[in-house]
């Protein structure tokens, strides 16, 4: 049986053709003036997906490629800019050495050598406080510290525990029974009170003019490998716990439900670390155990007393600590720690005295003008024999430091310390010296370090070896213009009574002349053997920076190759050629046009018509 056609059916047949092309056309239109494929994400789906990913991994390129890797490769051509500044002093400097240390200098080539030291001193640590957009570059993660101090300040006051090393250790020409001359009153140099050289024993310190305390209980921290029979001993059938021998002391360690970290001390030193690796206040602390967690996320344990015999000589043992793993695994060797007593003194009670005279008993000396522990023959012995245990600098000495000079390195950057500035204790600062690496993301799961820390490149030793050689060049100047004032007074007629005096004190002049000229030529022997190695240590950190600069730039021409291929792929999956959308609009509107004049055309016949 046949189906009815009516007129009312092929009308709406029509329309809903007409309409279809002119969707169609509208459709082609928009594209036509967006030149993408979809305007709405239920047009494609699948399209919508790729773009939605293909966008996504576009905009991670983009943040790579056009702002982190410029940040990344600014900071490091700064850092680049900065050190080879800094080494182009130090060469200066070097250089320098080289030519004083030949021996055929003058008194005016003595004075121009000087003149330029004081200007190279300063320059040095001038360049050390560069910055990039307002963060200094070398502070680490203190961007927002200065390297040094810009102007001299009398009221800061650091508590500085400097780390030391029997490289420390070195000898220094003293000149006793400094010539004293007195133009107005010639006296007879007596043969005892001649100026006299020795050989002194000596730590420097990285800053002089340390805080001075006559009565001050000062003590020199040291460490060494506890005997092999105190390794620790794990219990294999408890996790997490280890008893050190022959002491008996037990430490467990578990991790709470919480995420926070317990750790138990002979049962009943109990500490808890929360899960930044803070010590919780409150828990544990008794005095006599401590812990902390150290950088490498191991829990260093110490423990209090005297239970290692046989210490070096004037020296007491103070604890033993304990390197584990949160599993209670023992790290590295048990570290015996010692402490010595030292004695504060300064100049002002008399220079021979600070350096020469150990009658007070104790083994080490600090002289709190120069910022040197003076070392005797059994303190010298002792300590020589030091080594550094599980990577860390055998000594510590700690110090008070009131007052700075300008252009001297902030101690955070180098040492733990506490800044002590405030009165009021509750607001001191203490600061913890580790690795402060900035990292930049510079690619997919990918990241470089930017910075370069001073501690890496340079220390105070530079300046301080400066500062040494101004004062023995002023020094052999100071003598030798004394030696030509007296001889200029034996050849004056007015002094000739006084010919016998003269000539003892032009003999004692001329002795500490010939000290003072000799330290002079091992200071520039010794600059040209230190700046040599200072300057291998900043060339090492320069290459580096090189290496990551060039790291840099292979991930940069990567990161445009990909964002370039991101590009073809977005547009390949959204944009549409307008060559295209032509041709296939001309069709469509072909089509609807069509369909007009079709349907015109029905839509004039009637049923009649059909009948």
């Amino acid at each position: 049986m046949g189906i009815r056609i009516t007129n009312s059916m092929v009308t709406k047949n029509a329309m809903s053709n007409i309409n279809f092309n002119k969707t169609s056309l509208s459709t082609l239109n928009t594209q036509m003036t967006t030149q993408k494929k979809i305007s709405r994400p239920s047009e494609d789906p699948v399209t919508a997906i790729r773009a939605l990913r293909l966008r996504n991994n576009l905009n991670e390129i983009n943040q790579y490629y056009e702002r982190n890797i410029p940040d990344a490769n600014s900071w490091l051509e700064l850092t680049s800019d900065t050190l080879n500044n800094i080494k182009d002093v130090m060469q200066t400097m070097y250089e320098k050495c080289a030519q004083g240390s030949n021996g055929e200098n003058t008194t005016e080539d003595r004075q121009i050598l000087l003149k330029e030291l004081q200007n190279l001193s300063t320059q040095i640590y001038a360049e050390a406080n560069a910055d990039y957009a307002g963060r200094t570059l070398l502070t680490g993660h203190y961007t927002n510290k200065d390297l040094v101090f810009e102007t001299d300040t009398e009221d800061t006051c650091y508590e500085i525990s400097e780390t030391l090393s029997t490289s420390d250790i070195s000898s220094i020409t003293y000149i006793s029974n400094k010539f004293e001359f007195d133009a107005s009153n010639p006296t007879i140099q007596a043969a005892s009170n001649m100026p006299t050289d020795n050989e002194v024993y000596r730590i420097r310190l990285a800053y002089d003019s340390i805080d001075y305390n006559k009565d001050a209980n000062m003590k020199l921290e040291y460490k060494k490998k506890a005997p092999d029979n105190w390794v620790g001993e794990k219990d294999p059938n408890v996790n997490g716990k280890t008893t050190i021998k022959p002491i008996g002391y037990t430490i467990e360690t578990i991790i709470n439900d919480d995420g926070t970290r317990g750790v138990t001390v002979n049962g009943n030193q109990k500490f808890l670390i929360d899960k930044t690796g803070r010590i919780i206040p409150g828990t544990g602390n008794n005095g006599s155990v401590s812990i902390k967690l150290n950088s490498n996320g191991n829990i260093e344990t110490t423990i209090k007393g005297e239970y290692i015999g046989g210490g070096f000589k004037g020296a007491n043992s103070k604890s033993i600590t304990i390197e584990t793993t949160v599993a209670g695994r023992q790290v590295g060797d048990i570290e015996a720690n010692y402490e010595m007593d030292v004695e504060m003194v300064s100049t002002t009670d008399g220079e021979d005295a600070a350096y020469l005279d150990f009658s007070s008993g104790k083994a080490i000396k600090c002289i709190a003008e120069t910022g040197e522990l003076i070392l005797n023959e059994d303190a010298l012995k002792e300590l020589q024999e030091l080594k550094s245990i599980n990577g860390k600098e055998p000594m510590t000495f700690t110090y008070d430091k009131t007052g700075f000079d300008r252009y001297e390195l902030h101690p955070e950057q180098y040492y733990d310390c506490v800044d002590k500035t405030d009165p009021d204790p509750s607001k001191w600062v203490t600061y913890q010296k580790q690795t402060a690496d900035i990292n930049y993301a510079i690619s997919f799961n990918q990241e470089l370090k930017v910075n370069t820390e001073a501690s890496d490149a340079f220390d105070h030793s530079t300046n301080r070896d400066i500062e040494e050689m101004i004062e023995s060049i002023s020094a052999s100047l100071a003598a030798e213009a004394t030696v030509a004032k007296i001889e200029s007074m034996l050849e004056d007629d007015r002094y000739s009574n006084q010919k016998t005096e003269l000539e003892t004190m032009l003999e004692a002049a001329k002795r500490e002349c010939d000290i003072a000229e000799e330290n002079v030529r091992k200071a520039y022997a010794q600059g040209v053997g230190r700046f040599q190695v200072y300057l291998e240590k900043i060339e090492t950190q320069i290459t580096d920076v090189a290496s990551r600069q060039n790291r840099l730039a292979v991930v940069e021409t990567r990161m445009a190759e990909q964002q370039m291929n991101f590009e073809e792929l977005q547009s390949e999956n959204e944009d549409k050629d307008i060559e295209d959308i032509m041709i296939e609009y001309q069709a469509a509107y072909t089509a609807y046009q069509a369909s007009l004049t079709a349907t015109s055309k029905l839509a004039q016949n009637t049923l009649l018509n059909f009948l």
